[in-house]
């Protein structure tokens, strides 16, 4: 990622101007809602990443919207979760905690995509014996019209394998964000199920490192009570995977074992609890 340190350096100078230069781009009323917003303690949270900033404000909903600025040379890109087509009051109040540098600076890492698949591409990898089962099958019944989830659920093994980045990335980055991370570790949690129906153990092991890893490196191992609830369920994924699996995966959890051994099992006595239970 190459990073503008000339436009890095004149945000930081301007940073607490940025609400007078860039007031022109609400009306009265906005500004009006969105100080109160401010005031009110409306924004959650703001983290800053080079020259953009994420915001979560509260509104009327339930859940907060998800607010994000880039600061350019050439002026800010406004985008809000909430139904406004227009720029809205959870960005001037997103606006005035930047101005005010009630944020928090994170660095983040390389966002990446899950690797494209082509429906008709998937299709004519699977034999047509398990299309027919699918089909018969009370989950093909109730799903006469293709429903794509159900579909990629059930035909996981013949879809693209990711690399380890995409899911510990993605995973870091929303925990890091605090932007239901929960909900995405649940369903990697759903993926290795599928990938132990299928026998894909190299596969279950590099999700389950991913998620071991996101958590540890966001200081979220020993805190987090919803991660520390499930580690019994990982540990069970993991001594399945050990088990089942050929003598290159069996080495890869050795080594890893091993690793994190000398490191005190990250100081984490569930972790340690379950890595020493594999065999």
């Amino acid at each position: 990622m190459i990073i503008d340190t000339e436009l890095d350096e004149k945000i930081f100078k301007d940073e607490e101007d940025l609400l007078k230069d860039y007031d022109k781009d609400f009306n009265y009323e906005i500004r009006k809602r969105g100080s109160e917003y401010y005031y009110s303690n409306n924004v959650i949270s703001v983290f800053k990443c080079q020259n953009k900033y994420i915001a979560k404000v509260m509104g009327n909903g339930l859940k907060p919207y998800n607010v994000v600025l880039e600061v350019k040379d050439s002026g800010i890109d406004y985008n809000c979760s909430c139904p406004c087509t227009f720029n809205c009051k959870h960005e001037y109040a997103t606006l005035m905690a930047i101005s005010n540098k009630d944020y928090s600076e994170i660095e983040l890492k390389e966002k990446i995509k899950e690797q494209d698949s082509n429906f008709k591409t998937i299709l004519e990898k699977v034999p047509a014996e398990e299309i027919k089962k699918y089909l018969l099958s009370n989950i093909g019944m109730d799903n006469v019209v293709f429903e794509m989830n159900t579909f990629t659920n059930y035909f996981r093994k013949y879809y693209p394998i990711q690399k380890y980045d995409f899911y510990y990335n993605n995973l870091y980055n929303s925990i890091i964000l605090d932007d239901e991370y929960f909900s995405l570790t649940d369903s990697y949690l759903k993926r290795i199920k599928q990938y132990i129906k299928s026998n894909y153990f190299d596969e279950v092991l590099n999700i389950i490192q991913a998620i071991i890893n996101a958590y540890k490196d966001t200081n979220k191992l020993n805190e987090d009570e919803k991660f520390i609830d499930i580690l019994p369920m990982i540990g069970m994924f993991l001594r399945v995977t050990y088990r089942k699996s050929k003598k290159q995966i069996k080495d890869k959890i050795n080594k890893w074992i091993v690793e994190l051994e000398k490191d005190d099992f990250y100081n984490n006595y569930y972790l340690e609890d379950i890595m020493l239970s594999v065999k």
